[in-house]
């Protein structure tokens, strides 16, 4: 049941007796859409969080790889933690949200391969408060959801600037395209 309220504003009329289902649909259509993007938010802002606390630990976990020379381990560490903190950020802002949501993909597809080649049965250096550095097949199976909303908040959202050369050249007369594919004023 929908209502008219002030000039072109439509909104749910309160109904008691709605059922779930209905109530389901009366919520905002743009919550649903980003509630992937949210839980991604949480997730790395928790991860990084989590490893800062747990800072030696998560050095421990990337040392029990043996993928890395010794001295740059404690590097990897804080790239690692600046990169979960950037993805974060990243997804809070429309003009960063879609290299975000790639960041998150290729960083989540890096630890699931990674983790793959080494040993699932090894120490996870993820979830530290949660899973006290243990690993699994559950793991991987995390991540691989993670990278579907990472994939969905991409297709979601559209870039925040309008591609220039499509855009501004197609409305423009004067300009025609050349023999090489350069554009030239005519």
């Amino acid at each position: 049941m929908w209502a008219l309220s002030p000039p072109g504003y439509v909104r749910p009329v309160q109904d008691t007796q709605m059922t779930p289902t209905e109530r389901l649909r009366t919520l905002p259509v743009s919550f649903l859409k980003d509630l992937p993007r949210f839980i991604l938010i949480g997730l790395f802002s928790f991860a990084a969080i989590d490893k800062l606390i747990h800072f030696r630990g998560f050095v421990a976990a990337i040392q029990s790889y043996a993928l890395l020379p010794r001295r740059i381990e404690t590097f990897a560490a804080i790239f690692f933690i600046m990169a979960e903190l950037a993805i974060a950020v990243g997804l809070l802002t429309k003009r960063w949200r879609r290299p975000a949501a790639v960041s998150a993909v290729l960083l989540l597809t890096l630890f699931t391969v990674v983790y793959l080649a080494v040993d699932p049965g090894r120490v996870c250096g993820c979830w530290f408060t949660l899973t006290l550095n243990s690993g699994g097949y559950v793991h991987i199976l995390q991540n691989l959801v993670f990278i579907g909303l990472a994939i969905l908040t991409w297709m979601d959202h559209k870039p925040s600037t309008p591609d220039i050369s499509s855009d501004l050249y197609s409305r423009n007369a004067s300009t025609v395209e050349s023999d090489d594919g350069r554009l030239e004023h005519a």
